[in-house]
């Protein structure tokens, strides 16, 4: 039996596992918080865009196939932005690799040499508030311990 079958199977594995990682690191690419500057975020955007752009026909012609995906799901987890646009997000989200090439200059260059920001004891509760206070819609959470506000007093 040939290699190269076995080595596809291997790669798309791999592949399929790392799709979080790659979207992470994407939005990372064009976000000026992550300390990317625009040398890395003006060609990642400009990809990203593009792909998106080209992914709409594609989503266009794709409609009859995630029409019937999209009523197969339930009802409580179905997404129609996630199931209609998907060729757009995958193709948006390689576009946004192209900035990865300039992202590892920038990070030879400058990056590398600078410090860590630490991040102050306000910075930290402040997003320690944010993650508290969003809501779960679509799934029953029950919530380890009430948000300050809901607290009762006696």
């Amino acid at each position: 039996m040939p290699r190269w079958p076995r080595l596809l199977a291997c790669v798309c594995t791999l592949g399929f596992a790392a799709c979080t990682s790659v979207v992470q690191y994407t939005d990372e690419l064009v976000d000026g918080r992550h300390g990317r500057t625009w040398f890395t975020r003006l060609p990642a955007t400009i990809g990203a865009t593009t792909g998106f752009a080209a992914g709409v026909p594609i989503d266009v012609v794709a409609l009859p196939l995630t029409w019937v995906w999209y009523r197969s799901q339930a009802k409580e987890t179905r997404d129609p932005i996630s199931v209609f646009l998907f060729p757009s997000f995958v193709l948006w989200k390689a576009g946004a690799l192209v900035g990865s090439p300039f992202d590892l200059v920038e990070w030879g260059a400058w990056r590398s040499w600078q410090p860590a920001v630490p991040i102050t004891q306000e910075e930290r509760e402040s997003i320690e508030r944010s993650w508290d206070a969003k809501e779960y819609t679509e799934y029953p959470v029950t919530p380890l311990y009430p948000l300050p506000n809901a607290v009762e007093q006696p």
